[in-house]
């Protein structure tokens, strides 16, 4: 254990759990006051270059829930974890977690971005031929945000413009033009070097995402994000070879492709499934990492799905912004459940 945080709402705590290769860092703020009966309990999962401490903001608007937030291996706490990764071995962790720090009974997945990958994974781990099958019922969701559907793939030759993700096992995608189409500043911080904190924190202060400045949460989980180097300078603490890895299983890993199948073929599992869409992408621009053609596709395709639109948003501070935070809690809020006396299950 690594220290206590006690916010107005929960007592924030750091674990290690172990996990195959060595120790997974997890995260749970344990709520300061909550009804009688089981905790409603959400795991959060972060994306491809982030950490635990970004979810900070939705765990202060969910108060009387516990929340469950690994670092995934190869990042921030958890940066010593090397491979496997991919979607699949970050389910198998994620639910080491979940076992570890929840109650019996079912747990809310919430993913952003690369997160909801894994959500989506371990959402659809274990439901065998048989997606209603009991085993399913253990989470409830996912609540996808902004990630966690297949996404458009980067025309990386001399057309611009994206292509639909369908069939994509069939194609061979180069992974490093994927990271600098989809992720660009993002993939080109993890091989950056910063002489303080506070140039790490201008970096980020000078990105398009972060216009209206860094609030909180966001520099708590910058500053978290840093390893120190034998030089005394520091470095973002994605492994490379992480981001690489699962770059390349989000757009052709058979294991989240499966996931997602038995998922949203059954159409009460797909009625269980937000969809939270920025309107922005990671550099603020416009149309966001989901534009909305594809969007509309996915409507169509699973119709029981919600889909919550989040204007003024990009994909960033859909967790950080007040109109973020509450779209998200609202549906987190909604997937945990309600008694008969109006309370949380």
């Amino acid at each position: 254990m690594k220290g206590t945080v006690t916010m107005s709402s929960h007592d924030y705590n750091r674990y290690r759990v172990s996990v195959s290769g060595g120790e997974l860092s997890v995260g749970v703020w344990e709520p300061v006051a909550y009804g009688p009966g089981r905790v409603p309990t959400v795991c959060v999962i972060h994306g491809i270059t982030s950490n635990h401490l970004f979810f900070a903001g939705l765990a202060s608007a969910l108060p009387g829930v516990r929340i469950i937030g690994p670092d995934l291996r190869g990042r921030a706490d958890s940066r010593l974890l090397g491979p496997p990764f991919g979607m699949s071995a970050h389910a198998a962790d994620v639910l080491t977690a979940i076992d570890a720090f929840s109650e019996p009974g079912p747990v809310t997945l919430v993913g952003h971005a690369m997160g909801g990958f894994v959500a989506m994974t371990l959402a659809g781990m274990g439901a065998g031929a048989d997606p209603d099958a009991e085993v399913a019922d253990r989470f409830r969701g996912p609540v996808l945000i902004d990630g966690g559907l297949p996404l458009p793939v980067p025309q990386t030759g001399a057309d611009e413009g994206t292509e639909a993700p369908d069939d994509l096992n069939d194609r061979d995608l180069d992974t490093d033009d994927l990271i600098a189409a989809v992720l660009g500043p993002a993939a080109d911080r993890l091989s950056m070097s910063f002489g303080s904190v506070e140039e790490y924190l201008a970096f980020f202060a000078a990105h398009p995402a972060f216009v209206d400045g860094l609030d909180t949460v966001a520099t708590e989980s910058f500053v978290y994000d840093l390893a120190a180097k034998d030089d005394h300078s520091f470095q973002p603490s994605t492994s490379i070879e992480a981001m690489q890895a699962d770059a390349a299983d989000m757009y052709t890993g058979a294991v989240y492709q499966n996931a997602l199948a038995r998922v949203m073929s059954s159409r009460r599992r797909q009625a269980e499934v937000t969809f939270l869409v920025a309107e922005r992408d990671l550099v603020a621009s416009e149309p966001g990492l989901y534009p909305p053609e594809l969007v509309a596709t996915y409507q169509q395709r699973w119709e029981e799905m919600a889909v919550v639109e989040v204007p003024g948003t990009n994909h960033f501070d859909i967790l950080l912004a007040e109109p973020g935070i509450d779209a998200c809690a609202d549906a987190v809020t909604a997937r945990l459940g309600a008694t008969d006396e109006g309370g949380l299950e």
